[in-house]
Formats: structure tokens, C-alpha cells, sequence
């Protein structure tokens, strides 16, 4: 019977889709994992649109995705840089040297379904409401949708929406072409360039259970937000630790340096004026001498409100 279950539970999801309904979490894992599998079942070239709603901005991305290798993507006619995905960081790549320009934490990505490793704190905040061929994610702690996914006929991604408050939608990404058997002259590129990082670029390191330089981790982080991933992050000789913070949905990170800069008694936290990176957060802050980034898709003062927590003690 549990297999009969299953075959017309995906059945209902495919042709067509069920009427709007609030689906528990054994069917929003089992919708979750389709979705994984069927916008990642083949290599692609595509095309996306983006829509501010806010300020009226719209572009194009082109996307391409091979299944073993991984995403990258640049603005539609851009010749001299590109994006890649490898592991969990963004890359920005020279097209035509080969040389990264700038490494980056992947906190948000619009052209694929969740991660599978973030399902279990997905389905702890987020309640799943399965309008026709939308998937709209409400919070748990205060009833309103924040995201949702637009679905294709066969059970694919074909789109995303990010919402305000009262169901505004703030920013749309939308997929408006996808070839499964590109022929597109920058492809061959894009597979030596992935081959080229696998080699040259070492990956964060996982920190071990304990750490060698002393930590000063938060007292408070957001609600429903937990530890995801940390990690030891070397760059041009300095060393830092990084924390990745999540509720299944949105992340930030926080990195720490690993030893202090300089000598400093002051316990009082110093912020710095950081360049913005798109509408990302970014918060830069000194204390007794180390070295704090706070990165994310959060409201500025709920970023300073984390970084003034900092403590030797720490906390959740």
C-alpha cells in the first residue's frame, strides 16, 4: 500500500498539479527531492531573466549546468568574465587569462532547488504550500511567504520569486530558454576552466571538532538560524576561520581571523565601511585585535546586532 501511496502522491504533483494545499513534511521532502532531480537530471545552456520589482531593474544570465562539473554563469553577451560554482564558494573567473579575481561563499542561488543537506531546516521553519505550479514557503514564525518556486509541467525549477511583506513579490528569477544539447562556443571553455580550479584552487577546509586559535562566536544569531558549516579559509597568506549560518533557506557567514592583526586590549567592537557586493550585507568589525566579516541576505542591523554578541563564551 505505502508503494501505491507514493506512485499517486508523485502522480497528483506531475499531471496535473494538485489544488493549493498545505503539504506535511514526508510530502514536502518527497516534492523537494523531485525537484532536485528533475532541474538537475541533464547538462543545459539557458537563458534567465531578472526582474527587480522595486527599482524596475531587469537583465539576462546565461546558465550553463554539467552535471559533473557544476553551474556557471555570466550576463548575457559578457565576453571577459563568468561565474562558477565549485563546492560551496563563487568564483569569478577571467575569461580569457583563466585567473580567479574573486572567491566568494555561495549564500543564495537562484538557478537550482534547495541543497538535500538543507532540507531537515527547511522543513523545521518553513511551511510548503503547493499553489498549481508554485511552491510558496511561509515562515513558520510569522505566517507570510517569503519565497517560492515556480514549477515546470514535468516537476522542474523554472523560476523563483522572493517576497516582502503582505505577498509583495520583491524579485523574480525566471527560466526563459533551456537547451539540453548546447552547442554554445563558450562551453568548451567553461569545462577546461572547471578542470583548472579542481587542481589549482584548494578548497576550505573543514575544521576539525576542536580549533587551534580561540574563537569569539556569537551570542545571538536569528531565530531558526544554526551553524551550518565551518570552515578554515586561507587567503594570501592570512588565515580565517568560516561560519556558515543558515535556516534552511537564507545563510549568512561570518569569518573570524584566525590569529589578531594587531595588539589590542579593547573588548569594545570597532566597525568598518565595507564596498557593497549586489544587495548582500556586508559588515566589517575589529575586537581585542581580530579580524570579523559578516556577509549575508540580512537586514544591516540584525548584522550588527550579531557581531555586537561576539563573545569568547559565544553561544547558539
Amino acid at each position: 500500500m505505502k508503494v501505491i501511496w507514493v506512485f499517486l502522491f508523485l502522480f497528483c504533483f506531475v499531471i496535473p498539479f494538485c489544488e493549493a494545499r498545505i503539504l506535511n513534511p514526508e510530502e514536502a521532502k518527497a516534492l523537494l527531492n523531485m525537484l532536485v532531480e528533475r532541474s538537475m537530471d541533464k547538462d543545459y545552456w539557458s537563458v534567465w531573466r531578472f526582474r527587480d520589482e522595486v527599482t524596475g531593474e531587469e537583465r539576462f544570465v546565461e546558465v550553463l549546468f554539467l552535471r559533473n562539473m557544476g553551474f556557471a554563469w555570466k550576463e548575457l553577451g559578457e565576453e571577459n568574465v563568468v561565474n562558477m560554482r565549485l563546492g560551496n564558494c563563487r568564483y569569478i573567473v577571467n575569461l580569457k587569462s583563466g585567473e580567479v579575481e574573486s572567491i566568494y561563499p555561495i549564500l543564495d542561488f537562484p538557478f537550482a532547488p534547495l541543497e538535500k543537506e538543507t532540507f531537515p531546516l527547511v522543513l523545521e521553519n518553513y511551511l510548503f504550500d503547493l499553489q498549481d505550479q508554485e511552491l510558496v514557503l511561509f515562515a513558520k514564525r510569522t505566517g507570510e511567504a517569503v519565497r517560492s518556486f515556480l514549477l515546470s509541467e514535468e516537476g522542474g525549477i523554472v523560476g523563483q520569486r522572493v517576497y516582502a511583506s503582505q505577498g509583495k513579490v520583491l524579485k523574480e528569477w525566471r527560466l526563459i530558454y533551456r537547451d539540453t544539447s548546447p552547442e554554445s562556443l563558450w562551453i568548451p571553455r567553461i569545462m577546461l576552466l572547471f578542470n583548472s580550479l579542481k587542481e589549482k584552487i584548494p578548497q576550505p577546509e573543514p575544521l576539525a571538532s576542536r580549533l587551534n586559535g580561540k574563537v569569539l562566536p556569537p551570542n545571538f544569531v536569528p531565530l531558526g538560524f544554526k551553524l551550518r558549516r565551518a570552515y578554515l579559509l586561507k587567503n594570501e597568506g592570512k588565515q580565517f576561520y568560516g561560519f556558515v549560518y543558515s535556516d534552511g533557506l537564507f545563510s549568512f557567514i561570518l569569518l573570524q581571523s584566525v590569529y589578531p592583526f594587531q595588539v589590542s586590549g579593547s573588548r569594545m567592537l570597532r566597525y568598518f565601511r565595507l564596498p557593497q557586493e549586489g544587495k548582500e550585507t556586508r559588515i566589517a568589525g575589529e575586537k581585542e585585535g581580530f579580524y570579523f566579516f559578516l556577509i549575508g541576505g540580512l537586514d544591516p542591523r540584525v548584522g550588527q546586532e550579531i557581531l555586537k554578541s561576539l563573545s569568547e563564551k559565544g553561544g547558539r
